[in-house]
């Protein structure tokens, strides 16, 4: 919607196959709603439903609407199916379907497109005649052509992105897993103690706790059915669940496909969910932690429908508790059976991402080719680290016994170092508004004009940075500042029409990553670009045909320094508070005191000289040698990794925090704020900006509290030339 919105479109559409899909999308798109995306974007749509459609105000053409409605709605009329969007409203002048066919400019969202493939619901979407048609599924339709699809995002690639709960494969070593009873008391077993770490992690970490869920997929209704008496009877776990079950099926009443939807609220009384076949489309909540399918065919357990029910994130990311980032899966088979099939199942997970990308050819003509990525996730045994893995029912319940034992085992600082005492800022978030139409002064931009007219070869060839267009995997285009040296500049054999060199200058420049992606911002945009062609005069087109990527840099550097004119940075005020650092942490229940093996980050580290505290985990390699080095040097008093909240920065006006790696004490007395990075981030517009906050934060913590406070952002480089050596990292 945004990326349309920025090149002018102000009508998009939303069909969904089904009432429960619509009701999401609303929540999606209203303001205050617990599911809302409006707050994080751009543009804010006004939103047209069935229910409002008639009486909208209609005559804003700047307005960017968004229009919900289910396919079944649109038909053609049928009874009374499609009648009401296709007779006419007085209000519109017209019926509602032949407005919506009557804009040039609409951009339409199927969402789970693999439904529309029915003759009348595809009429009814395709003879909409949109701008652009977007199909969105998890799941294409059979009969839809490879070339068509554009973007795919397989599970595999989530849960190697640690974006969703890592699946566990369950089985017994025993013959009993094929029975009802003994399956449901497993996956009741691993549930409870899953509560119950959620409770200890979630007083520690100040998170609100979810309730988890068993959800049990049954083959008939006449089994649910079975199921949910045997649940409810004083013989299964004396009756703890009996006010505690929800069988959803085609025969259910209305009430428990309600209770269904309510499930995340805390006042819920469902623990376990039974259903047969699959749950409809668009139910997708967060706190399902086991899946018990009674459905003896192990690939259809493995299906994304099926996983997908439970692999979202309560909290968004990882805990860091490896029993509340997993998902257990009771399976039908023997472990031994398991392990036999381990190849079959590792091919349930290996998957291609998908995406479309533009290129120019040698003519300079812009062509589309997709491109595929194999991707897949590792199928372990026992152990896990990001993989999924296939576990032994009496072993699974051992570790999660023993994670359980670990969350009681709380880390505090050590009491032999002396305390650490952090300075807290109060820092004033700055409304952050910027335009480029704020810029009124353009004689600057012209004077850069006139300036790289006149000496085109001194200034133009000697500037290492040139600037291009590139379009990322999400689809927008972005202007790239790149390197170039001089004595790579050849001219160009034909000389760039005027026009077309302007068209690329505003290009560069409204995808600039200061300019705001508002189609608004085009004509200030052209005054800006007008005025810079102006300084260059009568010898424009030859600068610009041999010297565009440069150009193009030159004008979107003098436009970023207009920008930090007018964006407010966040103010930092007095020194409110200083206070101990003494946050009390979890141990992770896999520890090691190898600190140059193989890395994992789900391991706590142990056997530190100068920590704070006795165990420590990190993100990354570069991290773990990054604390080394701070251990080993003899003129660190101690050091400590941070987690996040520990010492939020506000960087941004909006009210982004950054969050550094480390602080060390030295033995002057100075504290460092220490930041490790890729080499290839170190460049990055947000973390040069983090850099800069927190070299404010430290002038100010420096200057109001009399203790010296330093930062220090160091590359994989860095700590590799280091050599083990701080005093060497300090310098570099």
């Amino acid at each position: 919607i945004e990326y349309y919105a920025e090149r002018g479109h102000r009508n998009f559409a939303v069909v969904t196959p089904g009432r429960t899909i619509l009701e999401k999308t609303v929540a999606n798109f209203t303001a205050g709603h617990p599911k809302s995306l409006v707050g994080g974007m751009e543009v804010e749509p006004l939103l047209v439903t069935g229910e409002n459609f008639a009486t909208v105000d209609h005559a804003e053409p700047e307005r960017v609407r968004l229009y919900v409605f289910t396919v079944q709605s649109l038909t053609k009329p049928s009874g009374k199916q499609g009648k009401r969007t296709h007779s006419f409203h007085e209000s519109l002048g017209d019926a509602f379907y032949s407005t919506l066919q009557g804009f040039d400019d609409l951009v339409l969202f199927a969402d789970e497109h693999h439904v529309y493939y029915g003759p009348a619901f595809s009429d009814a979407v395709r003879d909409l005649r949109p701008h652009a048609l977007v199909g969105l599924t998890a799941t294409p339709h059979k009969k839809t052509p490879d070339e068509q699809l554009i973007y795919r995002y397989p599970l595999a690639a989530a849960i190697a992105d640690r974006l969703v709960k890592i699946p566990v494969l369950v089985g017994r070593k025993d013959d009993r897993g094929g029975e009802t009873q003994t399956k449901l008391q497993d996956g009741i077993r691993l549930l409870e103690a899953k509560r119950a770490a959620m409770e200890k992690w979630c007083t520690l970490a100040d998170r609100q706790p979810v309730n988890p869920i068993l959800l049990v997929i049954a083959q008939t209704i006449e089994g649910a059915e079975e199921i949910a008496a045997l649940v409810k009877g004083e013989r299964f776990f004396e009756g703890r669940y009996a006010d505690s079950v929800l069988t959803v099926h085609s025969k259910a009443p209305d009430d428990a496909l309600a209770a269904l939807e309510h499930v995340e609220d805390p006042e819920s009384p469902v623990r376990i969910i039974v259903s047969v076949g699959m749950l409809k489309e668009g139910w997708d909540v967060k706190n399902v932690y086991a899946i018990c399918s009674l459905r003896p065919l192990l690939s259809d357990v493995l299906t994304e429908q099926t996983l997908g029910r439970g692999l979202r994130l309560p909290w968004g990311e990882y805990t860091g508790v490896p029993l509340l980032d997993t998902l257990e899966v009771l399976a039908h088979d023997r472990y031994e059976a398991l392990l036999k099939k381990t190849s079959a199942i590792n091919e349930e997970f290996v998957d291609y991402r998908t995406r479309l990308v533009v290129r120019r050819d040698a003519e300079g003509n812009e062509t589309a080719h997709v491109e595929t990525t194999p991707v897949d996730v590792e199928i372990v045994i026992g152990e896990r680290d990001g993989a999924v893995g296939i576990a032994e029912q009496d072993a699974r319940e051992g570790e999660a016994a023993e994670e359980l034992q670990q969350l009681n085992e709380e880390l505090r600082p050590r009491d032999d170092l002396p305390a650490l005492e952090i300075p807290r800022l109060r820092m004033t978030k700055v409304q952050l508004k910027f335009s480029l139409a704020d810029i009124t002064e353009l004689d600057a931009f012209e004077a850069l004009g006139r300036r790289l007219a006149s000496e085109p070869e001194d200034d133009l060839r000697r500037m290492e940075l040139g600037a291009r267009i590139v379009t990322g995997s999400d689809g927008l285009r972005r202007t790239e500042l790149v390197t170039t040296t001089g004595d790579r500049i050849v001219s160009q054999a034909e000389a760039i029409p005027l026009e077309d060199a302007r068209a690329r200058l505003l290009d560069a420049l409204l995808g600039a990553e200061i300019v705001p992606p508002h189609a608004s911002e085009a004509s200030a945009a052209r005054h800006i670009v007008d005025a810079f062609l102006r300084g260059l005069g009568d010898g424009a087109e030859r600068v610009l045909s041999a010297y565009l990527d440069r150009a193009a840099a030159s004008l979107v550097g003098a436009v970023t320094a207009e920008h930090r004119r007018f964006v407010g940075r966040p103010e930092y005020d007095e020194v409110i508070e200083t206070s101990v650092f003494a946050p009390v942490r979890v141990a992770r229940a896999k520890r090691s005191e190898n600190r140059s093996g193989a890395f994992e980050r789900s391991v706590g580290y142990e056997g530190w000289t100068r920590s704070m505290y006795v165990q420590v985990w990190f993100d990354s390699s570069t991290e773990r040698t990054l604390a080394t080095i701070l251990d080993d040097a003899d003129d660190i008093r101690y050091w400590v990794r941070l987690n996040t909240g520990d010492l939020p920065i506000l960087w941004q006006g909006d009210g982004r925090e950054y969050n550094p790696d480390f602080i060390a004490l030295d033995s002057a007395g100075t504290h460092w704020l220490v930041e490790s990075k890729m080499d290839k981030e170190l460049e990055s517009s947000d973390v040069k900006g983090k850099e800069n906050a927190a070299l404010r934060w430290a002038n100010h913590v420096s200057a109001k509290t009399g203790v010296a406070w330093r930062y220090l952002l160091v590359g994989e480089t860095d700590i590799a030339t280091a050599r083990g050596s701080w005093s060497a990292l300090r310098g570099s």
